[in-house]
């Protein structure tokens, strides 16, 4: 929806605190024990990723 690749998405790994692990593990558990498994997408957002949504001098809100 940006019209362009966004910077800093290019890695392929979760990053999170230590509370977000610990409830993705037992999500996991709970899925696998129900025959299913966990998959995660658009989980990385660095702060060069988030350049586009808030530019330089925009007011946020």
């Amino acid at each position: 929806f940006t019209g362009k690749p966004v910077d800093g998405y290019a890695a392929n790994r979760v990053l999170g605190t230590q509370a977000l692990c610990r409830a993705l593990e037992r999500a996991r558990q709970r899925a696998e024990a129900l025959g299913f498994g966990l998959l995660l997408w658009d989980v990385y957002r660095p702060r060069t990723g988030r350049g586009w949504l808030h530019p330089r001098g925009a007011a946020q809100a």
